[in-house]
């Protein structure tokens, strides 16, 4: 029997890792999460609906906002959801448990499974196709170009015909002897596809045919053991017009040109959150639960929050003119993006494991017992 290793970040659980083979060793971090703090609430965050898709047991389960719905998956299904009123406009079953989601165009959906099947659904909620894969999946597919682009544990990211389903092409990674089990997305970028490597480096993969554009290192492995040499890029990479950023864990934050890939700034940040930005900072959160943020420009350190340690924060989103992020108990915090401090909060069920998707001038988080809420700011839109 082959064996798989795997490390497991449990962020929702205060840092806890878990090292799986064919039996389960675990080690407790000895850092408690912090009390909540108190502080002066001096902006409301408002939750504008909320609606349960059901449970995500495998914490890899982000939702999706288009030009016209929100989509998101728990249990055993994928749903639309109206973005006025969270409403559910369709509900499809899928071949077992998501394990792996969404990916979207705005008129194909696509999820994995627990069966390692990756299932394709048109706008109207209907199978479109579905294929087998290589190893089980827990990278939300992306979805764009004509392409369903899907990495699974195996290391491996095939690209299929979005319409038809055949398999165009596969690259093979090299996977290291052990890896993180957290978080991690695919983002579209200038350049292509932007895939993250279990060895610290990020690709950019031309969709059309899978061909590596560029390979970029953002984080190098060192140390002795197999813990210490854990490099994984983590959560989504970033980009805009002007930017690519990314992090690893272990490893560096950063930051290259959106255009042609030249590196702007890097700085080191023990990072498990993907990083995101705004017009002045960018902001990642590290592996003790510290928000930093980093002028964008030079990658200067402009503060650091450290009251939510060990809280399992998610990544930062901007909400309105305040940042916002989860935590383990699915309180949603809102920070003043100048000083880091906060200034507002709202609760959810769950915990917030995975990224916020932008919606307007709020966001729309997805918690691991299925509340999917759009949250705003002050009275909201």
């Amino acid at each position: 029997m082959a064996l798989q290793k795997s490390l497991t970040l449990a962020a929702a659980l205060a840092g806890a890792l878990a090292l799986s083979g064919c039996g389960i060793f675990s080690s407790s971090d000895p850092h408690e999460p912090h009390d909540y703090p108190d502080f002066a609430k001096t902006t409301e965050a408002k939750v504008v609906w909320r609606t349960n898709v059901g449970d995500a047991e495998a914490k890899n389960l982000a939702p999706a906002v288009t030009d016209t719905a929100v989509y998101a998956a728990g249990g055993s299904a994928v749903v639309r959801l109206d973005r006025q009123t969270g409403d559910v406009v369709w509900r499809a079953e899928t071949d077992g448990a998501v394990t792996a989601g969404v990916g979207t165009d705005g008129s194909h959906v696509a999820v994995g499974t627990e069966k390692g099947v990756v299932q394709v659904f048109d706008a109207e909620g209907k199978l479109a196709w579905e294929a087998r894969l290589s190893s089980d999946v827990e990278v939300p597919p992306l979805v764009g170009a004509g392409r369903v682009i899907v990495k699974t544990s195996d290391t491996r990211v095939t690209g299929f015909d979005l319409i038809t389903g055949q398999r165009l092409w596969h690259y093979q990674g090299q996977a290291p002897a052990l890896t993180l089990r957290g978080f991690s997305q695919m983002a579209w970028s200038p350049a292509g596809a932007l895939v993250g490597q279990a060895n610290g480096r990020l690709m950019a993969m031309n969709p059309a045919d899978g061909r590596v554009i560029f390979d970029a290192v953002i984080g190098q492995a060192k140390g002795i053991t197999e813990v210490e040499r854990l490099i994984d890029v983590v959560g989504r990479p970033w980009v805009d017009q002007e930017l690519m950023c990314a992090a690893a864990f272990q490893g560096n934050l950063v930051c290259m040109s959106s255009q042609n890939g030249r590196l702007v700034w890097s700085q080191k940040v023990d990072a498990v959150t993907g990083p995101v930005a705004d017009g002045r900072l960018v902001y990642e959160v590290d592996d003790a639960g510290r928000i930093h943020a980093f002028n964008r420009r030079n990658g200067r350190e402009a503060w650091v929050n450290d009251q939510f340690l060990y809280r399992g924060a998610s990544a930062p989103i901007r909400v309105g003119t305040a940042l916002a992020f989860g935590d383990y108990e699915g309180r949603i915090t809102f920070l003043d993006p100048a000083t880091g401090n906060p200034v507002g909060s709202a609760s959810l069920s769950g915990a917030v494991t995975t990224p916020a998707a932008q919606y307007g001038y709020g966001a729309v988080f997805q918690t691991v017992e299925g509340d999917v809420a759009y949250i705003v700011q002050g009275d909201g839109e």
